[in-house]
């Protein structure tokens, strides 16, 4: 259960943490996503492994706790350190993956 829980916590913050970035572009703030390219390659690739994962490895109850808590982090964490906080969300999906080979 333990395992479970953490998984799905490492991959809230994954996706949570990488989805403003990732939706930046598709917003009318695109010049500000034009200048910082490289963060914003990183957080949609995490973004988007962390989608992934959350859809082929979670049960639905997991699925859902993941979404929602992805949805309050993306909402309550503003993108003033998008280096910083990019480096966070790859990080949680490293120790994701790294959880995910035990489990």
């Amino acid at each position: 259960m333990l395992h479970l829980v953490l998984t799905c916590l490492l991959l809230s913050v994954a996706s949570g943490l990488s989805m403003r970035r990732f939706l930046l572009p598709y917003f009318s703030g695109g010049d500000l996503a034009e200048e910082s390219a490289p963060v914003t390659i990183v957080a949609s690739a995490v973004f988007l492994a962390a989608v992934a994962f959350t859809i082929s490895d979670q049960n639905l109850w997991a699925k859902s706790v993941v979404l929602m808590l992805c949805l309050l982090l993306a909402a309550m964490l503003d993108d003033a350190r998008p280096r910083l906080t990019i480096a966070i969300a790859a990080a949680s999906l490293g120790a994701y993956l790294g959880l995910r080979s035990f489990g």
